[in-house]
């Protein structure tokens, strides 16, 4: 039970937070296949809801708002075996549920087609919705930018949402809609043919095509390593590596017969090869860990990388587990 769910005497077993939602509709259940955006009343929400209103309408689901409340020490008192709110802690519940109410009323009036929920249960931002993702069918959250060197500050939230997640992740920075192709990083491992399977979904959606990039570093062949363009052994890496990034799509190009894909195959790093592909993208897709040219992709490597210096919102998927 939540410490929302306590109160400080039998006779006070309502939350004052509870007719919160313009509709009604507040729960802290998350709809089954929603869209899920984290909140928290700063300038990042602007570009998360854009992106998440988007989205849902794209593949008609729910929305739903969630918004945490942060328990600090000191606002939360001890009652029978549990837990109470004390006067601080029902103000902050009450100041949070306007708030949300607030967001909610805004994003129904901007989007009326949408079928829009919320809830703010008590907890850290990264709790509330690693906890939202086990229902959601996308979680998506902002960033902010560090300086002018293109790079966003990765809060805890974002990073952690990202990196454990049981859901694809959208990280969106300030500018949340962008027209181009979806790119998408593989590398032959099965997290890439999620991430593939998910990017042509996509693309797909937006009406815009998939632009798929694999790379190789330093690779040898019979006890050379390849640096000359052009030669045998080039030709023969590349072709080697495109052969991989088709495998990751045989699935993709038959549930996607029309959908037109470009795959390029590059010498150089992963994550230079990435920034460069998706600069004037959409949407940036990788999976949370790889093998070969993206070896290491874990939040910390390359995703952790692309996810600070992308130009357009990066989408982190992970394969299934098996």
């Amino acid at each position: 039970m939540s410490p929302a769910e306590h109160v400080e005497s039998p006779a006070a077993a309502t939350d004052p937070t509870d007719e919160a939602d313009p509709e009604g509709h507040e729960s802290d259940a998350v709809p089954p296949g929603a869209i899920v955006a984290g909140v928290d009343g700063s300038d990042k929400d602007a570009s998360v809801l854009d992106f998440a209103a988007l989205e849902a309408g794209r593949s008609r689901a729910p929305l739903h708002l969630i918004m945490a409340h942060e328990i600090h020490t000191g606002i939360v008192g001890t009652w029978d075996a549990g837990f109470a709110l004390d006067g601080m802690a029902t103000e902050l519940a009450t100041a949070t549920a306007e708030r949300l109410h607030l967001i909610a009323s805004g994003v129904k009036e901007a989007h009326p087609h949408l079928d829009v929920s919320t809830s703010h249960p008590w907890g850290t931002p990264s709790q509330v919705l690693l906890d939202a993702a086990a229902e959601a069918l996308l979680v998506v959250v902002g960033t902010e930018r560090k300086s002018g060197l293109a790079r966003v500050l990765l809060g805890t939230t974002s990073l952690d949402t990202a990196m454990h997640a049981a859901c694809p992740v959208a990280v969106v920075g300030l500018d949340p809609i962008r027209s181009g192709p979806v790119v998408v990083g593989v590398d032959g491992s099965r997290h890439a043919v999620a991430a593939a399977r998910w990017g042509a979904s996509a693309a797909a959606a937006r009406g815009v095509g998939l632009v798929v990039v694999t790379t190789w570093w330093l690779e040898v062949i019979r006890g050379v390593v390849i640096t000359e363009e052009g030669t045998p052994e080039w030709e023969e890496l590349t072709s080697r590596y495109r052969a991989m990034a088709e495998c990751a799509l045989g699935e993709v190009r038959a549930d996607h017969p029309h959908l037109p894909i470009d795959v390029i195959v590059r010498n150089d790093r992963p994550v230079s090869a990435l920034l460069e592909a998706s600069a004037d993208a959409s949407l940036l897709v990788v999976g949370t860990r790889g093998r070969g040219g993206f070896a290491g992709m874990t939040l910390g490597s390359v995703s952790h990388k692309v996810l600070q210096r992308a130009a357009c919102p990066v989408v982190v998927t992970r394969a299934a587990p098996g």
